[in-house]
């Protein structure tokens, strides 16, 4: 607490609001407060645990992320699509971390997730499970669809692990 008197203090998270002439008290602030809701610097990432409880911590991110950055009009598919996203990589992946990125590009939100289900060596397998994958994500491709944004899958590869699941949310079709 500042000498009183004073209206300073070391701690760039506390600002000193003078509750009456003698005394002064204080309140804490967020650590970060965006200059502007300006969705251009949108680019956040985050690792969660491949568990569908999981789901609840991603879409609470994401709406934080949206409103600080002033998207709120593709709040409620983002989050549709966030929970998906969860759902789906905790099947084919189920216990691994989930990693998930949003990041603002060519006027629209980018959600990338990532789960380390690996590549099948077998072609047929690996055809079998891709379309496995899609059918699990129906209600995505539905939201998505309806967005007119675009999704996909990024195949495993021999020499990357793990499969990328993307969607792209752009602001005037939400």
């Amino acid at each position: 607490m500042p000498a009183a008197g004073t209206d300073r203090t070391l701690c760039p998270l506390i600002t000193p609001v003078p509750s009456n002439p003698s005394t002064l008290a204080t309140t804490h602030r967020p650590a970060y407060i965006p200059r502007s809701p300006d969705p251009t610097t949108l680019a956040y990432s985050f690792t969660v645990p491949g568990d569908p409880r999981s789901a609840t911590v991603v879409r609470a991110t994401i709406r934080s992320v949206l409103r600080t950055h002033g998207l709120t009009a593709i709040e409620e598919a983002a989050l549709s699509v966030a929970g998906e996203l969860v759902a789906c990589g905790t099947r084919f992946a189920p216990g691994q971390d989930l990693y998930h990125s949003l990041r603002w590009c060519d006027g629209a939100l980018r959600i990338v997730n990532w789960d380390a289900h690996h590549a099948h060596s077998d072609t047929r397998q690996a055809a079998h499970c891709t379309a496995c994958r899609k059918r699990t994500l129906l209600l995505l491709a539905a939201v998505i669809h309806e967005c007119r944004g675009t999704w996909g899958i990024s195949e495993p590869g021999s020499t990357s692990e793990g499969t990328r699941v993307w969607a792209r949310i752009p602001v005037p079709g939400a």
